[in-house]
């Protein structure tokens, strides 16, 4: 049950917020695709997600939703079709909360690289970029890298994205750290901490 935060510390910050969930798509949470998130992380990542989601929702905070549909056929061939424009599966998963029509697709890693997804945060004067999604070591890696580099105070939510593995995804979220982004949880957030906290060595 999420409580009502709307006076929170959090959602009172002069900083505008916005949560991007990045890419969770069918075809990437299923252990039987060419790529997909450790099976083992699939139930503890949603759950984490979902709270972020439920918590943006009700601080009235803009959630944007990615998804890929790759063109490339030689990368479709290389990944088995797993984000092919147009194959099944690649659609929002239907264990995430999906609060908003705001989904936009992309046919590379990184989400800036849709210009109305761009558009969008601009005309909403978001500062403050809040990531989620998959993969740490791919596309929430290079949105993350994009966002710094467009001026937008970036934060990954660590146990709202998911990796192939433990050990990619700590190596992700240590490179964006030294690259300038803040690394929080979803206590964290829910919490309303403005309190972020830097990996451990």
């Amino acid at each position: 049950m999420v409580t009502d935060l709307t006076q929170s510390e959090f959602a009172l910050s002069k900083k505008k917020k916005a949560l991007l969930v990045i890419d969770v798509q069918e075809s990437l949470l299923n252990p039987c695709s060419f790529m997909h998130i450790d099976p083992k992380a699939v139930v503890s990542f949603i759950d984490s997600l979902n709270k972020n989601i439920e918590f943006f929702e009700a601080n009235q905070l803009p959630i944007v939703y990615t998804v890929n549909e790759w063109r490339n056929p030689i990368l479709n061939l290389l990944t088995g079709n797993v984000c092919k424009k147009g194959a099944k599966g690649t659609e929002v998963s239907k264990q995430v909360n999906i609060v908003t029509e705001k989904i936009y697709t992309k046919s590379k890693m990184s989400a800036f690289s849709n210009k109305q997804l761009c558009l969008f945060l601009k005309e909403n004067s978001i500062s403050e970029l809040y990531l989620t999604g998959l993969f740490t070591e791919a596309c929430v890696k290079s949105t993350a890298l994009a966002a710094i580099k467009n001026n937008y105070h970036t934060i990954i939510i660590e146990d709202a994205v998911g990796s192939h593995n433990a050990k990619r995804k700590l190596a992700a979220l240590r490179y964006c750290e030294r690259k300038g982004a803040s690394i929080t949880n979803t206590e964290g957030i829910t919490s309303h901490s403005q309190i972020i906290q830097p990996l451990s060595p």
